[in-house]
C-alpha cells in the first residue's frame, strides 16, 4: 500500500518530478496537465502555513495580482448573479489561479526548480512536434483534407499556441544547455518540430505567435551580432531547410491557402457588408461583431461587467434589441445558458468583468514582462524565458481566452511561476556555471 504520510514527507522530490513531467504530454494525453497541476497544488497547500515571510516585493505583487483576479471575477459574478456559465468558468480557471499562490510559495523552496522544467521542455517540444506532424499526415494521406489540421487531444487552437510556446522555450534552452552538446541539439530539434506542429495546426493566431516570439527572441538574444558565425549560420540553414518544404507543402492544400487568404478577405467583407441584412458568416467577421457587442455591453456595466461566461446571453439580448447583427445569435446558449467566449481575452474580460477586471487581467499578463525587462541586467536567461512566456500568452489572448480553460490556465501558471522564481533567484555570476544542470540533461 502507498504510505501517504511518507509521500507528504518526501513531497519535495515528488513535486520536483511532477514539474519535470508537467510539459511532456501537454496535448498528447488527455487530462495529463490538469492532473499533474492538481497534484502539485495538493502537495503545496502546506506552504501557506510554513511561509517564511521572505518574499521579494515583485513576488508579493505577482501573488496579489493572482488574488485580485479571483476576487474581481467573484465580485463581478456576484453583482451580475451567479449563473451556470459563470460557475463553469470560475471553477475551471479562477480556482487554478488561486491555487497558483500556494504553488508559488512551495516551488520557490525547491532549490533551482527551474532546471527540471527546462529539462522537460525540449522533450515536450519534440513530443508535441511529432504528435502534430503524425496527426496531420494521417489526415492528409487518408484524404481528409476538407478541414485539415493537427489538433492532438484538445483541438488545433490549443495545439498551435502551445506548440509555439514550447518551440520558443525549447529554443531558449539551447543556450541553457550549451555545455551539453547532445541535449543542446535535442533543444534545437524540439524547437523545430514544435515550430512545424504550430504551422500544421493551421491556427492563424499560432502563426502570428511564431513570428512575434522568434522576432523578439532574435532581437534580445544578440543573434543579430552572431549571424555571420559559422556555427550559428549552420543552425539557421538547417532550420530553413526544415521549414521551407513545410510551407511549400502547406501552400498546395486548398484549405490552408483559404485560411491564409481569409485574413484579408473576411475583414473586408465584414466592413463592406449590408448591415440591414444578416451578415454572411465568416470566422473573423463573427469575432468582429462579437467584439462590437462587448463594447455595447461595457457601456451598460463598465465597472465590474456582466460576470464571466455570460456574454453569449448578453449578445443574444442585444440582437433581439436590434443593436447587434443576428449573425452572432446563439440559440443553444439562449436555451441552455452555456458559457461562450468572444475569442479574445481582452474583450472577454472587458465585457465580463468591466474595467476593473480588464486592468487586473492586463497586469496578470504583462507584470512579469515588466519585471523581466527591469531585471535583465541581473539575469542572463531567466528574464528572456519570463518575457517570451508572457508574450506568448499575450498573443494567444488576442483571439482566444486562455484563462478560462483548465489546461491552458495550468500551463500559464506553471510556466509563469517557475520562470518568475528563476528570475527572482538567478544570480548573473552563478548562472554561467551550468555543469550541474547539464548533468541533469545528460541523464534524462
Amino acid at each position: 500500500m502507498i504510505d501517504i504520510g511518507k509521500l507528504f514527507r518526501d513531497r519535495m522530490v515528488f513535486v520536483s518530478v511532477m514539474v519535470l513531467l508537467f510539459p511532456l504530454f501537454v496535448n498528447t494525453i488527455r487530462h495529463w496537465v490538469s492532473s499533474i497541476y492538481v497534484l502539485i497544488f495538493i502537495l503545496s497547500i502546506s506552504a501557506i502555513k510554513q511561509y517564511r515571510w521572505d518574499l521579494k516585493k515583485e513576488e508579493k505583487i505577482l501573488l496579489v495580482i493572482f488574488a485580485l483576479h479571483v476576487i474581481t471575477v467573484s465580485i463581478s459574478n456576484a453583482l451580475a448573479g451567479w449563473t451556470y456559465a459563470s460557475n463553469t468558468w470560475f471553477f475551471s480557471g479562477e480556482l487554478r489561479l488561486l491555487a497558483a499562490i500556494p504553488i508559488y510559495l512551495y516551488l520557490r523552496r525547491i532549490p533551482e526548480i527551474w532546471k527540471l522544467l527546462l529539462t522537460g521542455i525540449p522533450i515536450a517540444a519534440t513530443i508535441i512536434g511529432l504528435t502534430g506532424i503524425s496527426d496531420f499526415l494521417i489526415r492528409y494521406y487518408s484524404g481528409d483534407v476538407a478541414m485539415i489540421f493537427a489538433e492532438g487531444v484538445y483541438g488545433h487552437i490549443f495545439m498551435g499556441n502551445i506548440a509555439a510556446l514550447l518551440s520558443i522555450t525549447s529554443y531558449l534552452c539551447i543556450d541553457y544547455f550549451k555545455e551539453n552538446k547532445y541535449f543542446s541539439k535535442l533543444c534545437g530539434i524540439g524547437a523545430m518540430l514544435a515550430f512545424v506542429a504550430a504551422l500544421l495546426s493551421i491556427t492563424r493566431n499560432a502563426w502570428l505567435s511564431l513570428i512575434v516570439l522568434y522576432f523578439i527572441a532574435f532581437i534580445i538574444s544578440g543573434r543579430a551580432r552572431l549571424i555571420i558565425s559559422r556555427i550559428r549560420l549552420r543552425q539557421y540553414i538547417i532550420a530553413i531547410a526544415v521549414i521551407t518544404p513545410t510551407l511549400y507543402f502547406l501552400s498546395s492544400i486548398d484549405y490552408v491557402k483559404a485560411r491564409f487568404e481569409r485574413i484579408v478577405e473576411e475583414p473586408v467583407a465584414y466592413f463592406n457588408a449590408d448591415r440591414s441584412e444578416i451578415l454572411p458568416y465568416t470566422s473573423i467577421g463573427f469575432r468582429f461583431e462579437q467584439w462590437r457587442g462587448v463594447l455595447l455591453a461595457f457601456q451598460e456595466k463598465p465597472l465590474f461587467g456582466h460576470g464571466v461566461g455570460n456574454m453569449a446571453n448578453i449578445s443574444n439580448r442585444l440582437v433581439r434589441e436590434g443593436k447587434l447583427n443576428r449573425m452572432v445569435y446563439l440559440e443553444h446558449n439562449e436555451r441552455e445558458g452555456e458559457p461562450t467566449l468572444v475569442h479574445s481575452a481582452y474583450f472577454e474580460y472587458l465585457g465580463d468583468t468591466g474595467i476593473v477586471g480588464f486592468i487586473v487581467t492586463l497586469l496578470m499578463i504583462f507584470y512579469p514582462t515588466y519585471v523581466s525587462i527591469r531585471r535583465r541586467a541581473k539575469s542572463i536567461l531567466a528574464w528572456k524565458f519570463v518575457l517570451l512566456n508572457s508574450i506568448a500568452f499575450s498573443v494567444a489572448s488576442l483571439t482566444e481566452v486562455p484563462f478560462i480553460r483548465n489546461n491552458w490556465t495550468s500551463v500559464f501558471v506553471v510556466f509563469g511561476v517557475v520562470g518568475f522564481i528563476w528570475l527572482m533567484q538567478e544570480d548573473s555570476k552563478d548562472s554561467r556555471h551550468r555543469n550541474e544542470v547539464n548533468n541533469i540533461g545528460a541523464s534524462v
